[in-house]
């Protein structure tokens, strides 16, 4: 029996212990190493433009701002944007945050570059997805580059579902988590049902994520104008290749 869960989710699964975790999850040297590989491919001078979406919690966008660029995050989730805020005021960094839906937003602005991380791409169904890419071509000057990070291609969760649908727990500081994935292959999706205790307290989410293969993804950016021209498999520049487990792709949109 499928677990039911509305397209629209990400409008408020994004808050509590759910960012409590996400805060502390990923060690500041992945970060640095990311951002590293990001500028390295990205081919900018501190001053431009860069569009992180969505930005989560900032981590991306507090470092490349650090090292003089101005970005601009977007991110749906009220958390998130509150706390990247309080950082943006105690520190007086260079970013422009705006809190909305990024199929909705609208974006005035011309960017030098445009970042999508952390397994973001995918948060909806191919139609939808194709709005988000067409939003984020449309503000791209020719000649820019959208890099796109995910570890949720078909061709890295398929081939290592088995050890994906094991139930799995795991533990950040005073938090554990449990999680739970299903995949629906009669409609391309994925499940996760995720149970959180921390403190004598606990909270449950559910996130729904579709899975596209890599040349779909490929073929939808082609579509709104950017050309694919490099897919790495880790920040070192390693050619992805099927059943690894993450994917980094460079697209340029054309001029």
């Amino acid at each position: 029996m499928k677990n039911e869960i509305s397209d629209s989710w990400y409008e408020d699964f994004f808050k509590g212990i759910n960012c409590e975790i996400w805060e502390k999850a990923i060690p500041i040297d992945l970060t640095l190493q990311e951002v590293d590989f990001l500028l390295s491919e990205l081919n900018l001078q501190p001053g431009q433009s860069i569009l992180d979406i969505p930005c989560g919690n900032g981590r991306h966008a507090i470092e490349l701002a650090k090292r003089g660029y101005h970005v601009t995050g977007v991110d749906i989730s009220e958390k998130f944007i509150s706390s990247l805020s309080d950082k943006i005021n105690s520190s007086g960094l260079d970013i422009k945050v705006i809190q909305a839906d990024i199929l909705s937003v609208r974006l005035n602005t011309s960017f030098s570059a445009a970042i999508c991380m952390g397994n973001s791409f995918g948060y909806f169904s191919i139609e939808k997805m194709s709005l988000f890419v067409e939003k984020v071509s449309a503000c791209l000057m020719p000649g820019s580059k959208f890099i796109i990070n995910s570890g949720m291609v078909a061709e890295s969760i398929l081939p290592n579902f088995l050890n994906y649908a094991q139930n799995k727990s795991y533990t950040v500081d005073t938090i554990s988590m449990e999680v739970t994935n299903t995949y629906f292959a009669d409609e391309g999706y994925m499940t996760s049902d995720l149970l959180y205790k921390k403190e004598g307290r606990s909270e449950e989410h559910s996130f729904k994520h579709y899975v596209f293969t890599l040349g779909e993804v490929i073929r939808l950016l082609q579509l709104h104008g950017l050309r694919t021209i490099a897919t790495y498999s880790s920040t070192t520049k390693t050619n992805f290749k099927l059943g690894d487990r993450q994917v980094y792709i460079v697209a340029e949109k054309e001029g």
